[in-house]
């Protein structure tokens, strides 16, 4: 059945929003998109640029995975928009940037916000926070962000947002809905409990995650420096492996974030 997607003119927080719904029962799938935000945040609590013109959507999520699994969501659901993306034609310059941005000519299209919680009846649910930047490139960069790119930078002939936010909600209910499928036949029928929640999707995710095999540095939440080396692989529980001077660093990425060294 498809799933609802409501759009609003303005509202503060589309996160905000369907968390609240969500602890009242909104549905797995029920998507919530907003013209223009007025508290729009990203991940570690950083402003997000909200502005008339982007892709603003909140996605509730309960997928029929172990609540550990959830971890997986922003590999998931970024892995969905980027192939949304390229079945548009919009994705050429495009990659993933470990562990839930959207990656363009050195900038930052977009971004996906991984939020959990329970709902009145004790059931863990996610919300999904997904922007990207359409018409409107954002002009103020984040402490230790990345520029913006748009869409539009990166395109001559961009659909309209209400047509993209439509395809992108689609694909993601789709992606996670077939993400769990998978997950669960593929744990019990090699008897692998412990495969780690990106297991099914991660040959693909590592095929379009930027910078692998380059030089990078690890960012603790801070900005301080944990460790420099190359970008050698994203495991199944998604942690980012580098391997430096020292020996094999491992980051989970609540943990670190990554950025190149310059050549």
């Amino acid at each position: 059945m498809k799933s609802q997607l409501d759009i609003v003119e303005v509202t503060g927080s589309t996160n905000d929003d369907l968390l609240k719904m969500g602890k009242e029962g909104a549905p797995h799938g029920y998507g919530l998109a907003a013209r223009r935000q007025t508290a729009g945040r990203g991940r570690r609590g950083h402003k997000w640029d909200s502005t008339e013109g982007n892709l603003l959507l909140s996605i509730v999520l309960r997928p029929d995975v172990e609540p550990t699994d959830l971890s997986g969501l922003a590999a998931v659901c970024g892995l969905a928009v980027y192939e949304e993306l390229e079945a548009l034609g919009l994705a050429n310059e495009v990659r993933l940037k470990w562990p839930n941005d959207l990656y363009a000519r050195d900038k930052k299209l977009g971004g996906i916000l991984i939020e959990a919680a329970k709902d009145e009846e004790g059931g863990t649910f996610a919300v999904a926070g997904i922007g990207v930047n359409v018409a409107y490139t954002p002009a103020e960069v984040p402490d230790g962000g990345l520029p913006a790119v748009s869409l539009m930078d990166l395109n001559g002939d961009v659909p309209p947002v209400d047509k993209l936010l439509r395809a992108v909600h689609g694909a993601v209910v789709d992606r996670v809905d077939g993400w769990a499928r998978t997950l669960r036949r593929v744990r019990k029928g090699n008897g692998k409990e412990n495969l780690g929640p990106l297991s099914p999707v991660l040959d693909e995710y590592l095929g379009h995650v930027a910078w692998l095999g380059r030089e990078v540095i690890a960012l603790s939440p801070d900005g301080a420096e944990l460790a420099r080396g190359c970008f050698k692989a994203v495991d199944d529980h998604g942690r980012a492996i580098l391997a430096c001077a020292d020996g094999t660093h491992v980051f989970p990425f609540e943990l670190a974030s990554l950025r190149p060294l310059a050549h």
